[in-house]
Formats: structure tokens, sequence, C-alpha cells
């Protein structure tokens, strides 16, 4: 009977406390004369497709990089607390030499990657001449949304 009476008791200050939270929310009025704004984050439409692919093969190759740190780390940490078990250190070691042959796999793409783009006499982590994402704006023009030309909001590439 008592743990009846308990388990009505919480119950119900559990629906008084959230029948109080809600009216109180009730009475809030929203404020009049807020103004919604652009978000600021995101892609512009006027940021050109080369500058996109250059940020996103940069952030790969800092990620892959940050892996294979925590990689070598993770196996260093297995190596000190293996306690001598030959099992746990070779798991260890294992993890350290795929972490190492990650390292040389993730180098061996960074230097291919910089060599086909001195082939192509391009800067493939700085991509500049690809076109924008607007379709709106001529070929050598690029879209400017702080344009006060609502018309023509297009400029000159530079």
């Amino acid at each position: 009977m008592i743990n009846l009476m308990r388990k009505v008791l919480a119950s119900a200050s559990v629906v008084g406390f959230l029948a109080t939270v809600t009216s109180a929310l009730a009475v809030v009025t929203p404020t009049i004369g807020v103004q919604l704004k652009p978000p600021t984050q995101g892609i512009n439409p006027g940021t050109p497709v080369g500058t996109l692919l250059s940020n996103a093969l940069t952030i790969i190759f800092v990620i892959a990089a940050l892996a294979v740190l925590f990689m070598l780390i993770i196996g260093a940490f297995q190596w000190i607390t293996s306690g001598g078990d030959k099992e746990k250190v070779g798991k260890a070691r294992d993890r350290i030499t795929q972490a190492l042959v990650g390292l040389a796999i993730l180098a061996l793409a960074f230097l291919i990657t910089v060599v086909v783009g001195q082939v192509l006499s391009i800067n493939i982590l700085d991509i500049k001449s690809i076109p924008t994402l607007d379709q709106r704006c001529p070929i050598g023009e690029v879209y400017d949304p702080t344009s006060a030309n609502a018309a023509n909001p297009c400029i000159k590439a530079r």
C-alpha cells in the first residue's frame, strides 16, 4: 500500500510540474518586429566549384592524417598497457604497423595529387578556374551576393 502511495505521489508531482511548465510557456508572447536574415553559414552559390573541391580535398587529407595519428596513439597505448602479454603486444605492433602503412599510403596519395596537378598545370589544392555553381552569370563573371544591382548581381571574375 505504501509503494502504491509513493507511485501515485510521484506521478502527481510529475504531472503537476509539467502542467506548470506548459502554462508558463503558454503565457510567453512572441516579439513583434523580428527580422529573419538569411543564414551566414553554408555554401554561397557564387563560390567557385574549384574552391569547394580544393577545400574538400584539404579537409580529407587533414582528417586522414588525424586518423593515422589517432591509430598510432591507440597502438602505443595498447603496447604500454599490454603488461608483457605476447598476444597483446603483437596486436599493438600490428596496429602501429597498419597505421604506418596508412601514413605511407596517405603520403603517396598526396604526392600523386600534387604531381598530377603539376602535370596539368593547376594547383589542385587551390583551384580557381572551374565555373561557379550559380548558372545565372555568364562565363567570365561570378555571382556577388553583396551586389547593389539586383537585376545583374554578376561581377567580372578576378
